[in-house]
């Protein structure tokens, strides 16, 4: 990086550049306006009010943070009243241990700012005010255009302070920055860019208008990266620069006071992955991008990798070879095939739009210009619980695995039923916020006069996370081979054991935990319970869709906080071997040991559960490998050619984690002496003893493959 850039990380890194939300005072009279109308008169007031952050050292400004006096971005959700009491309400406080409200996520559309600028989405208001009658659509579009002319004025005041601060910079160069920035600014958002700077300027801008990710950075910024090489406006280097200041700023917008400044799970994005023309994306820029990024000692954004069939191999290595470069780990890797599969056949987005996904956040998937449908989390492993405490004269006299396996889908879907009611009734409480900021760069939105809130984007999925999938495998699994198949021991027996958390049954249990098939160790037994669990929730949920008609798909990560300890700190011993209180599994992936037949047998099992691709909505597979398969160049090569296959055996995501055990375990003993230790997590990276001692102690448990 350059002088320039090195003076931005440091004032970054200190958490000098975040915009601090400067307090405005409204007129007491608002009150006699109407709700949308008061609402985004008050928004239009603050934004305009709002001070840009600038140094010597800025070729870009025009972020602000909003503030809790006014209706903000729909990530944030700041003055999102009914959102709020419902979350004071719900989030992180589970209903009968069964059901909890989570956050959410989107990537505005800025393809389609960049394609027409703001003035253009102004024109697409005004077309939409002529057909829509109804006051409170008629007040909603009003809206937007009040808040489009406000950004554009925003970019304006900005201009003005650039050049203010351009008459008292003393180095010339940077002097001319500020200039540049000054002009750019009074034609961008207002209008379309006509450069890669002006496009990327763009995006910063409307940034502040959906904090949160930046999507498909890569092709949308491509026409103009591609032409300003050709044209020779600028070079290789001159483009890296301005994408490490946009990733510097993408930084800045969270306080650096905040637990999320070191954490991976804020403005992640995607690169690469088909075009609709069905070509594979990754291009030059994508390249730089990673350059970029792994350049900066930063822990925002993180990036995925969109592999597809035609991924080249040399691609795939070289960005296997910038995660195991990238000190802050900020590098995951998903499946198009996969999740395109799903997209195209279960959700029935057509394949042009499909394309537009990224994976936002801690690794939910959303579409450009979308949010997330739904985040909420479910204690998938309820149901077994009820099953061996509650109602265990259902399953005590079963002949056969199919007779409990039915029983056992009867208990699992009531469950799932009342769980995913819930889930709409979150979105119902949700949906009674009206959103201005973020909707002016949200699908639908200006079509139907509805806010993003509302269900007006059409290409959304829905995707709340199950937490315990492997424990309910593993379950299935002990069921299937102790009692039936081996016959070593009884149904009742077995509902004995549990309910006394298998105190009494110590030999059984330790058998269990040694000789059980269980998930991760590619046998037929376990790939079969597991591929007919899949196959069950795939007929389930195939046709089943939320509130706003989007259809819902299996997701299994918990985010930044440990639903899966909390779930299972509620819940009494389970067939698999967990004991009572303690925490349940997470992810599509195994741990605690149970997976012994290494890291193939444990790609396989994941490569080969879901053929229906029903489980590709909000996943993780976290791979813990030893350091060796990744440090050691020949055994890299033979990483790079297993984790390719495991792609396209049918695996959706991975992220990598090569730390000793022992290194984590001395790490929560002696912190001090690890403050550098990070590792992956739940689709997010941190500091390793910055995190929760229950999630510090899931990545302890993780099996180390070798």
């Amino acid at each position: 990086m350059n002088k320039r850039i090195e003076e931005l990380t440091k004032l970054t890194l200190n958490g000098e550049m975040y915009a601090h939300p400067t307090k405005t005072e409204y007129d007491r009279e608002d009150l006699f306006l109407s709700r949308q109308q008061r609402e985004s008169k008050r928004l239009c007031e603050f934004i305009l009010n709002q001070e840009p952050v600038l140094t010597e050292y800025s070729k870009m400004t025009g972020f602000f943070n909003c503030g809790g006096s006014v209706v903000g971005d729909a990530f944030r959700r700041m003055g999102h009243k009914h959102t709020a009491e419902v979350m004071s309400n719900f989030y992180l406080k589970s209903i009968d241990n069964l059901s909890t409200m989570e956050w959410q996520h989107a990537t505005a559309d800025y393809k389609k700012v960049l394609e027409k600028g703001i003035k253009g989405i102004i024109a697409e208001i005004d077309d939409s005010l002529k057909v829509h009658t109804e006051t409170e659509e008629i007040e909603f579009l009003n809206a937007l255009k009040s808040v489009a002319n406000a950004l554009i004025g925003w970019a304006h005041k900005c201009s003005d302070r650039a050049m203010t601060l351009a008459k008292s910079v003393e180095n010339e160069e940077y002097r001319q920055n500020l200039i540049k920035l000054s002009e750019a600014l009074l034609n961008v958002p207002e209008n379309t860019p006509s450069t890669f700077y002006e496009a990327v300027l763009t995006i910063y801008v409307c940034f502040s208008a959906d904090p949160d990710s930046v999507g498909t950075l890569d092709r949308y910024l491509t026409p103009f990266y591609e032409n300003d090489i050709k044209n020779g406006v600028m070079t290789r280097d001159d483009a890296k620069e301005c994408l490490q200041e946009l990733f510097l700023m993408l930084q800045a917008a969270t306080p650096v006071t905040s637990d999320r400044f070191t954490r991976g799970g804020e403005s992640h994005f995607c690169i690469g992955g088909y075009l609709p023309d069905r070509t594979d994306g990754f291009c030059d820029l994508s390249k730089l991008i990673l350059e970029s990024l792994i350049d900066l000692p930063t822990y925002i954004p993180q990036v995925t990798l969109r592999w597809t069939a035609k991924t080249p191999k040399e691609v795939f290595r070289y960005v296997l070879d910038c995660e195991r470069k990238d000190p802050n780990k900020r590098i995951a890797f998903q499946n198009d095939e996969k999740r395109l599969k799903c997209y195209t056949e279960i959700c029935g987005i057509p394949f042009d739009k499909a394309v537009g996904y990224t994976t936002v956040g801690c690794n939910e998937p959303a579409f450009l210009g979308a949010i997330t449908g739904s985040n909420s989390k479910i204690n998938f492993a309820r149901s077994t619980e009820t099953l061996f405490h509650k109602k265990s004269e259902k399953i005590e006299n079963v002949k056969t695995f199919d007779e409990y396996y039915d029983v056992f889908l009867k208990e699992l879907f009531s469950d799932l039923d009342r769980a995913y009611e819930y889930d709409d009734k979150y979105n119902r409480e949700r949906a009674k916020d009206i959103n201005y900021l973020s909707s002016i760069f949200f699908q639908g939105t200006i079509q139907k006069a509805k806010s993003l809130t509302q269900g007006a984007c059409d290409t959304v999925i829905a995707s709340p996370m199950l937490m315990g999938i492997p424990n309910v495998i593993d379950s299935l699994i002990v069921v299937k081979q102790f009692v039936f198949d081996e016959k070593i021991v009884s149904m009742g027996e077995l509902v004995s054991a549990v309910q006394n958390d298998w105190a009494g049954y110590e030999d059984l249990h330790m058998l269990i935990k040694n000789k059980g098939d269980f998930f991760g160790n590619d046998t037929e037994r376990s790939n079969c319970v597991a591929q007919k669990l899949y196959q069950s929730m795939y007929e389930y949920l195939k046709d089943k869709t939320n509130l706003f008609g989007y259809h819902f798909l299996m997701g299994d990560l918990f985010g930044y906080n440990p639903h899966y300890k909390w779930f299972g700190e509620k819940m009494r011993a389970t067939p698999d071997g967990r004991k009572n209180g303690e925490p349940l599994k997470f992810g599509l992936q195994q741990s605690g040991g149970y997976d012994r037949n290494g890291l193939s047998a444990l790609l396989n099992s994941i490569a080969k559960v879901d053929p229906n691709a029903i489980g590709c909505g909000s996943t993780v597979t976290n791979l813990m490998i030893d350091e060796q398969l990744i440090k050691n160049d020949e055994h890299f090569e033979k990483t790079v050619d297993m984790l390719e296959t495991y792609f396209k055996m049918g695996g959706v995501h991975f992220q990598l984690t090569y730390v000793s055990k022992e290194d984590l375990i001395n790490a929560k003993v002696t912190p001090e002496d690890y403050k550098n230790l990070r590792v992956r997590v739940s689709g997010f990276s941190d500091y390793f003893v910055k995190l929760d001692e229950a999630i510090q102690d899931n990545i302890i448990e993780r099996t180390t493959q070798k």
